[in-house]
């Protein structure tokens, strides 16, 4: 049975505190272990999802009401899953492997923040059935600054399938394509397990 609401519940405290406990004690570790620190990896759609996903749990931690927020809770499942998914899929042999901070914000993260969206009840109301749609929001417009805005610039976009001088601008464009069938669907996942009976316990 999920776990209740209530803000005192150990499980809801215990998975909360270990996402930004986790996301804090891998950004310190890149920080002090690696040359160019925490600041260039800002521009990685990982780092944002997963500051993003301390500073909501770390709200939830302060104001149990933000857990109504279902939508906004789905948007922070989803993208710490997707960053999971396509680093360990295809991006460990070009990173630095299973590093303590990639274990974390790639393993560990994005599997407690679905055992929370699984066990944790999920506010007042199930997310609505347009929500997936506006969760992709935030991948497309990264999609755009990655390619368009850093490739201009000269920063390059930081992964190799939204690089055009790396794959070609055809490639690009299908895998941009393939990502957002991907996320949509994985949105429409995440939707679906907040209306199974089992998902209903406020």
């Amino acid at each position: 049975m999920p776990a209740q609401r209530d803000p005192r519940n150990p499980v809801r405290l215990g998975l909360r505190i270990a996402i930004v406990g986790s996301v804090l004690f891998a950004l310190i570790v890149v920080e002090l272990t690696s040359r160019s620190g925490v600041m260039w990896r800002l521009i990685t759609f990982t780092y944002q999802a997963n500051i993003f996903a301390a500073a909501y749990y770390a709200w939830t931690l302060v104001s149990p009401k933000a857990d109504a927020r279902t939508g906004l809770r789905g948007a922070v499942v989803l993208y710490v899953v997707v960053a999971g998914l396509i680093w360990n899929l295809f991006l460990t042999e070009r990173s630095m492997g299973y590093t303590p901070a990639n274990l974390l914000l790639h393993v560990v993260v994005p599997v407690v923040a679905l055992a929370d969206w699984l066990l944790v009840g999920r506010g007042t109301a199930a997310a609505r059935w347009w929500q997936p749609f506006a969760w992709l929001s935030y991948p497309a417009a990264y999609g755009v600054v990655a390619v368009v805005v850093l490739n201009r610039a000269g920063r390059r976009a930081p992964y190799f399938f939204l690089d055009p001088t790396s794959v070609g601008v055809t490639a690009v464009a299908l895998n941009i394509a393939l990502l957002g069938a991907g996320i949509l669907g994985l949105g429409f996942v995440l939707l679906a397990l907040t209306r199974a009976p089992a998902a209903n316990v406020a």
